[in-house]
């Protein structure tokens, strides 16, 4: 018997069949489609196992997910995607439970089964990319929160009255901690902006442009402030850093421990994530196991 776990990008959707080990037997990558996309999914699905084999299928997406009925109601990047009954049709044409979750939430469930909090029964997990995810482990179990927001830490105000996110709040931790934050920086600097740096860039220079080290201490600070608001708060055993910015954390992850260490007044156990790109396919595998 098998799971199903989907991970749904903007460009690319990845499909997983994990045994009852929850070990990855079969990989497909498709394009994420713009029509037809019950239909695809449903192709993808069969072509993986034969009837009977699958016992459920786990999905984790972008955007903001609608958990008792298994809608995204709200993804920029999926357009096609939105207000779908995507777990009602594939329940009723595979006959097997499915569940819908947010992509951080389905990587903090891979993180705490699989990756650095295996073991671990309450953290906190981070996905730092364009934007800042979050999901909250708590008892072994992934806190949704009544209406479904639960673990979204990167709307946690963090400036009053700050720059307006694209939630449409003002001072989002995710306007001034993120992948979209440094891309934003990089443009306000004309002498960074005109050599065309990516934030990338920015951590390779730190060390050899002035410019370059003040974004990326700017960055740490602002990024320390929403951990340690998040280790007040909630005290958990372990805070897991993921997400795109992680693969250049050789440049940063000293200067952010420093930062914490030198401001916290508690004991505060942050480490970087393991399981990096396929951790939300890998935690989608898990939804629907009990």
């Amino acid at each position: 018997m098998y799971t199903i776990g989907i991970d749904i990008g903007g460009t690319k959707i990845k499909f997983g069949m994990f045994d009852e080990q929850n070990k990855i037997v079969k990989v497909e990558v498709i394009k994420t489609p713009k029509e037809a996309v019950l239909e695809t999914m449903i192709e993808t699905i069969s072509a993986m196992g034969n009837e009977g084999e699958i016992q459920g299928i786990g999905i984790a997406t972008a955007g903001i997910i609608d958990i008792e009925k298994g809608v995204i109601t709200s993804a920029a990047n999926i357009p096609a995607f939105v207000n779908l009954p995507l777990k009602t049709s594939l329940e009723m044409e595979f006959h097997v439970p499915v569940m819908i979750a947010n992509d951080a939430n389905s990587a903090a469930l891979a993180e705490g089964n699989e990756g650095v909090a295996k073991k671990v029964s309450n953290f906190i997990s981070l996905t730092i990319g364009t934007g800042i995810g979050g999901g909250i482990i708590q008892d072994n179990k992934l806190v949704h929160g009544t209406s479904g927001f639960g673990g979204e830490a990167g709307h946690m105000v963090i400036v009053h009255n700050g720059r307006t996110c694209g939630c449409g709040r003002k001072g989002c931790w995710e306007t001034y901690a993120s992948g979209r934050a440094l891309e934003r920086m990089i443009q306000e600097n004309p002498a960074l902006a005109s050599k065309k740096m990516q934030p990338k860039d920015l951590f390779l220079n730190y060390n050899s442009n002035d410019a370059c080290k003040e974004i990326i201490d700017t960055f740490v600070d602002y990024l320390s402030v929403g951990i340690l608001n998040l280790q007040y708060t909630m005290d958990p055993e372990m805070i897991v850093v993921g997400g795109g910015v992680i693969d250049s954390s050789d440049h940063w992850w000293h200067l952010l421990q420093e930062k914490i260490t030198a401001t916290s007044t508690i004991p505060i156990n942050i480490r970087q994530a393991q399981l990096k790109n396929d951790a939300s396919m890998i935690g989608a595998g898990y939804l629907t196991k009990k």
